[in-house]
């Protein structure tokens, strides 16, 4: 990477970088973007590979709703040690 891109993206980022850092950000900004284009060779690759028996399948059930709304609240609220129109009622902090 060019040390007037690293410049360009660092005053983007608002990141406030010395001249001696430059290229030692380059450097690294060249090994990642490296690292990068090896799994993008990877995972082109991946479009060949056949399902395997162990692929994972969803057994659980599916979201439903169980019980009435409010069937529960007056326990609840019982269990409370104040409330006010079916609130937990607590001491004011500020």
């Amino acid at each position: 990477m060019q040390l007037e891109e690293v410049k360009k993206l660092a005053e983007m980022a608002r990141i406030d970088i010395g001249d001696e850092e430059l290229a030692s950000i380059a450097n690294d900004f060249d090994a990642i973007l490296a690292y990068v284009g090896q799994i993008k060779e990877i995972s082109s690759f991946s479009g060949d590979i056949k399902p395997s028996a162990h692929d994972v399948v969803n057994v659980m059930r599916e979201d439903e709703v169980t019980n009435t709304r409010g069937a529960y609240t007056e326990k609840i609220t019982e269990q409370m040690p104040a409330t006010e129109n079916g609130f937990l009622k607590v001491k004011q902090i500020l």
